[in-house]
């Protein structure tokens, strides 16, 4: 077991990759939740409210989903390492979001 694996096996660890999944699950939900909000507004809201109000409703929507989008992805990308506590996926010229790797000590993902 190379060194990088029997760190992220280390139980010391468990709740800064706790952490990390709840982050990247969050990052989806917002991602992904932000498309059927807004299918859910155009097609299932928009027809019942005055036209008037129809366009000021939906980009509203769009803004707020992008503001949790920014958010939720700033929050991701600066996970910290559990070992070294640098930057996860960013050093200071790159940032990889798919790093398998600490970008600075290589202490492997979960």
């Amino acid at each position: 077991m190379t060194q990088a694996r029997r760190a992220m096996a280390d139980p010391v660890y468990e709740r800064q990759w706790r952490d990390y999944r709840s982050r990247r699950w969050w990052f989806y939900a917002v991602w992904l939740g932000g498309f059927a909000a807004l299918a859910l507004i155009a097609f299932g809201l928009l027809p019942l409210i005055p036209k008037a109000m129809a366009g000021p409703v939906f980009v509203a929507a769009g803004l707020a989903w992008m503001l949790g989008f920014v958010v939720v992805a700033v929050r991701l990308q600066r996970f910290a390492c559990p070992r070294c506590d640098g930057a996860f996926f960013v050093t200071s010229l790159s940032y990889w979001p798919f790093a398998r790797e600490c970008r600075h000590c290589g202490l492997a993902r979960d």
